[in-house]
């Protein structure tokens, strides 16, 4: 399990909408891993800074500006199961 320090909650990018084919639908995005990832995977949700919340919702922010991996140290680690 992944935390974030210093934080209760963290923010994950994704995209919503509504189709009529599917309905609700949602994704959240992934992207290649930052330092505290990539020891244990190749991939990693988009984990938003509390900074860029209100920016991740407004459509006139370019998401590519908002889609980093966070610094080193910014995630704890802690095995579960």
């Amino acid at each position: 399990m992944f935390k974030k320090i210093g934080e209760p909650i963290f923010v994950i990018a994704g995209i919503w909408r509504q189709t009529e084919d599917v309905g609700e639908a949602f994704t959240m995005l992934t992207m290649p891993p930052g330092p505290d990832i990539a020891p244990y995977h190749d991939r990693q949700i988009v984990i938003l800074e509390r900074n860029a919340w209100v920016d991740w919702l407004d459509p006139s922010v370019s998401a590519k500006d908002l889609i980093r991996p966070l610094p080193e140290g910014s995630l704890s680690v802690e095995q579960v199961g």
